[in-house]
């Protein structure tokens, strides 16, 4: 930062004097322009010579720069001076809303990333004439806790703070030349030379595995793709929770962690075994010989899962940081021993000593360095003492604990509702919640036989929550939350965003003063999704179980699409003000919101819904697959309503089942759970794509006539499946449109096999695992019943008796 500091300076003189030292302002410079435009200004009758020569010096430009740089708000691309708004200094939103969360609150979630950072210009906007408006990004209480101090009047003073965006804090040091106390996004600097095992110059083994390192790292595009030979890793910033700056924030990408990853497994011999708190890895050489297998077959998705993503990587990358943290506090820092004076003392109590020191004597500078020194020292001494939460496999047996414990709970929960459901007046009502039990919290049960084709539900639109109900509704309790769901209802066909905000503004803002709490009161809680739902679920368990399943990156995009969506709603300064911060801002609330509506919007007209009562029949296989129709009353053909009928028949007591008629990848990523029995059931294929270079790519009539989409997804299953793989790959390559030729049946085979190997080295990987929690399980069935459907393709369409079909 220094050195940056110094060449940023001598840049500026550059810009400002011109390359000569000491320019009399002949040159074509900034200093000879502004001693035009100062002549320009007072006319001729000021001689130049009368100009004080400050004006035009180095230092005036130098302060002005750096007021601008340090007090100008940049909205649009363009720096404003605002006065008097300029002077609300920072203070992390995010460290403001820990402090006003209430505890013990069973909506609120321990997460690594709970608030989502907001964006500066939220709430600093430019209007159309030029003004600029200054919102609060938080309440200001006016009470004792919150008073800076007292006037002479006795008027109190509440000192207001704002988030400057989430930054580090060097651009805090560098723009605006001061430090904050906390800053939740600063991070310090491991250098790459701690991030690698030490070189053993000379050992061949070292030097090969060396260049296996150099070919995952550019197969997964972690290095720039021009690179001709392995010049390490990159530095990296490290918050005080382990977060990687550079990882980014892209759900299914950690380009460091990554790198550190791969470069451990394959370089460090002496690294710590993983059979540790609890969890059950193979053998480092195992885990590294997979790995080495997977760069040899060139196979991109095999190698992220067996080089950087192997069980257990998460854990070693943290362990590497620590072990770099706390070699950077051991070795002689020489900006620290420069500044303490001292040897080999560094200890924080010094610095902080140096610190009040120079701030008695007025040495702000050295005051503002240190002040940066001792907030890297605290990022590196929390990281180096960092300890692993051992991991509790037997959640699941506590949950179901939990579950037995609250079904009093659940059952007064159940009377409640349905006492709620009676004020509808439903036409035709032949079914009711009850609890299930084994792990299952409700059901709908039958109250009367049930033929065929019977009516068991009829609902009127005043008994479901859709966008003409959510307006309606709004416009009778609140005039801002209509006039929010109306902007929305105008961007979305399928009303989702409409449906999440009136979601969130009932649950969380009405709460138990909604007239619809009786029945979101009966829904999963935010604690009760994060066990089942794959919007919470972590990157590690998904890598783990769902390795070599395409379903593994198909809930990475469901997660990335919630948290760009979560992104763009919370950059609505209108719906933060009418859901309020602590609402629209936390992660877990919004992602309950978009899972209730993806596990529980029931479809007719083209239109999303939820639909109180109905969503609580549970799926299976069986029977015709479900529909909920318009049709009009008998009793007022005028009216309609929204009716399902019995896929099968039920008597008196049973459980109601529907079959929505898909595959376990699909039940799985938006509602939590797979059916053992689904005739819907596949193994998802995508990745595949038409590269530019493939022959199939030259003659580009040829493939649109061939082809919907580029880069199609497939669900094998039957051998209609497999022929549509077959077309594709016949596109791709350029080969004869008809027939199953042993080109085309090389091209399906090398595809399927490659999955093949990816789901049985899973399956190997995880064979020691004994975690009894349901979605473990889940994900572990989906990944044997996608090798079952890829083996069956293969020896049976594919090399089998009839791979001579000419279909297709």
């Amino acid at each position: 930062l220094e050195a940056e500091g110094r060449r940023s300076k001598r840049l500026l003189e550059i810009l400002y004097l011109g390359t000569k030292s000491g320019s009399d302002g002949d040159e074509n410079t900034l200093q000879s322009i502004v001693r035009e435009m100062i002549q320009t200004k007072l006319g001729s009758s000021i001689r130049p010579s009368d100009i004080p020569s400050s004006c035009f010096s180095f230092e005036t430009f130098h302060r002005f720069v750096a007021i601008i740089s340090s007090r100008a708000m940049v909205l649009k691309g363009v720096k404003h001076l605002t006065p008097l708004a300029e002077m609300i200094n920072y203070k992390s939103k995010e460290t403001y809303l820990h402090e006003m969360d209430p505890k013990n609150d069973d909506e609120r979630c321990d997460t690594k990333a709970k608030w989502i950072p907001t964006p500066f210009d939220l709430y600093h906007t430019l209007s159309d004439d030029n003004s600029i408006t200054v919102r609060s990004d938080r309440d200001v209480f006016a009470d004792v806790s919150s008073i800076d101090h007292f006037k002479a009047d006795g008027n109190a003073v509440i000192h207001l703070y704002e988030d400057y965006g989430p930054v580090d804090s060097s651009l805090f040091l560098q723009a605006h030349g001061f430090v904050p106390d906390e800053n939740p996004h600063h991070c310090a600097i491991v250098p790459k030379s701690l991030l690698l095992p030490n070189e053993k110059s000379g050992d061949s083994s070292h030097q090969k595995n060396a260049r296996h390192l150099f070919q995952a790292l550019k197969t997964l595009k972690l290095v720039y793709p021009g690179a001709e030979v392995f010049d390490g890793i990159e530095d990296v910033c490290v918050k005080q929770n382990l977060e990687i700056t550079e990882d980014g924030s892209t759900v299914g990408r950690k380009r460091a962690s990554d790198s550190i990853a791969i470069a451990t497994l394959l370089l460090d011999d002496n690294a710590v075994a993983l059979e540790t708190e609890g969890d059950s890895f193979p053998s480092w050489s195992v885990l590294k010989q997979y790995c080495i297998n997977a760069i040899n077959s060139g196979d991109v998705e095999r190698i992220e899962i067996r080089c950087a993503r192997y069980p257990g990587s998460d854990k070693l990358v943290r362990r590497v940081l620590r072990k770099a943290a706390r070699a950077l506090i051991r070795e002689d820092d020489s900006g620290i021993e420069m500044v303490i004076d001292s040897g080999n003392d560094s200890k924080m109590d010094q610095l902080r000593s140096q610190l009040l020191e120079a701030r008695e004597h007025g040495k702000e500078q050295l005051a503002i360095a240190l002040q940066f020194r001792i907030e890297e020292r605290k990022i590196l001494v929390s990281v180096a003492n960092s300890r692993e939460i051992p991991h509790d496999d037997n959640r699941l047996d506590q949950s179901m604990m939990h579950l037995r414990s609250n079904e009093t709970e659940l059952d007064e929960s159940i009377l409640e509702f349905k006492a709620f459901v009676e004020t509808f007046g439903l036409p035709v009502n032949k079914i009711e919640p009850k609890v299930v039990g084994n792990g299952i919290r409700i059901g709908a049960f039958a109250t009367e036989f049930l033929n065929v084709g019977d009516a068991y539900i009829s609902l009127p639109p005043t008994a479901v929550i859709g966008v003409d109900t959510a307006l309606a509704h709004a416009s009778k309790t609140s005039p801002d939350l209509e006039f929010l769901l109306r902007q929305y209802s105008k961007q979305q066909r399928d009303g989702f965003n409409v449906l999440l905000l009136f979601l969130l503004h009932e649950r969380f803002v009405l709460g138990k003063k909604s007239v619809w709490w009786p029945y979101l009161n009966l829904l999963p809680k935010v604690s009760d999704l994060r066990d089942f739902h794959p919007l919470f679920f972590s990157e590690q368990e998904i890598d783990k179980y769902l390795a070599g399943s395409d379903v593994r990156k198909c809930i990475y995009r469901y997660q990335q699409g919630a948290s760009e969506r979560h992104k763009a709603i919370a950059s609505d300064i209108f719906a933060a003000q009418v859901l309020g911060g602590d609402v629209l801002f936390d992660k877990n609330k919004f992602y309950w919101a978009c899972a209730i509506l993806d596990g529980r919007s029931i479809w007719w007209e083209g239109e999303r819904h939820i639909v109180p009562l109905l969503d609580l029949v549970n799926a299976d296989g069986n029977g015709k697959v479900h529909e909920t129709y318009l049709e009009a009353l008998d009793s007022d053909p005028s009216q309609k309503v929204a009716v399902t009928r019995a896929s099968r028949a039920v008597n008196p007591g049973e459980q109601v089942f529907e079959n929505y008629a898909q595959p376990n990848y699909v039940l799985f990523t938006h509602h939590g759970f797979i059916l053992e029995d689904n005739p819907d059931d596949c193994a998802l294929l995508e990745g595949l794509f038409v590269h530019r270079n493939d022959p199939g790519a030259a003659d580009v009539h040829r493939l649109r006539s061939l082809l919907r989409s580029t880069t199609p997804t497939f669900c094998i299953r039957a051998e209609e499946s497999v022929l549509q793989l077959g077309h594709f790959l016949r596109a791709k390559y350029a080969l004869p449109t008809n027939g199953m030729d042993g080109e085309v049946r090389q091209h399906m085979s090398n595809v399927l096999t490659e999955r093949i190997a990816r789901l049985t080295e899973t399956l190997d990987i995880i064979a020691s695992d004994d975690s009894t929690m349901a979605r473990h399980q889940f994900m572990r069935r989906i990944v044997q019943r996608d090798l079952m459907h890829f083996q069956y393709a293969l020896h049976h369409f594919v090399q089998g008796p009839q791979n001579d079909t000419t279909k297709g």
